[in-house]
Order: C-alpha cells, then structure tokens, then sequence
C-alpha cells in the first residue's frame, strides 16, 4: 500500500524531470524541435495516470498528486523568482533559463491538477 502511494506520488516528478532533461537536447532539429517536443509532452501526459496508477474516476490514491503538483508549484515559482531577480538560495539548483523547461513542468502542473480536482473523494 505504501509502495502505491510512493508511485502516485513519484512517478509524474520523474516524467516531468525526464522531459525537462531530453527537451534541450532536442533544440537544434529546426522544424522536428516542435514535432517532437509536442509528441514526448502528449505521450508524457498520455501516460501519467496509467504508470501511476491511478486510472479510475474515483481512485484512492490519486488524491495524493497534489504532493508532486505543489512541488512543481513551488519550482516553478522559484524560477520565476529568479527570472525577476529575486534570489532564493534553496531553489538555486532549480534555476533555469530554458523555456522548454518552464513548459513542460507548467503542462504536468495543469494536468495534475485537473486530475486531482477530477479524482476528488
């Protein structure tokens, strides 16, 4: 049961960190860059809920996406932070300059929480 929630909890942090490492290295393909990148996103978010586990519309566990979606929340609201100039040590190592990047975790963000608010109890 614990190993469940593990997954639920996870798995959609390791998809969205898999996409934001394969993304720049796709930026020299010129018109294949957009291809693919919408590809991998779609297929990312296609396959969120299944390798989590929680497919149903009333899944137990599903509930539990608000801990990687309040995650990258507050990943992302650092990195704006940063993009302003506001510096806070803690999210340094999140930092980025990569558009692809605020993308891909802003997309996971909106995913989950519809699927958070739909798998509600």
């Amino acid at each position: 049961m614990f190993v469940r929630k593990l997954v639920v909890i996870v798995v959609p942090l390791l998809l969205a960190a898999l996409l934001c490492w394969v993304f720049p290295l796709l930026t020299e393909l010129g018109f294949w860059t957009d291809m693919l990148m919408g590809a991998l996103l779609g297929a990312a978010l296609a396959l969120l809920l299944p390798l989590s586990g929680a497919t149903k519309r009333r899944e137990p566990f599903a509930g539990l996406m608000w801990i990687p979606l309040m995650l990258l929340c507050i990943v992302v609201a650092g990195q704006y932070m940063a993009a302003i100039g506001i510096y806070v040590p803690v999210l340094d190592m999140f930092r980025t300059t990569q558009s692809q990047t605020v993308l891909v975790e802003s997309a996971f963000i909106g995913y989950m929480a519809v699927q958070v608010i739909r798998t509600k109890k």
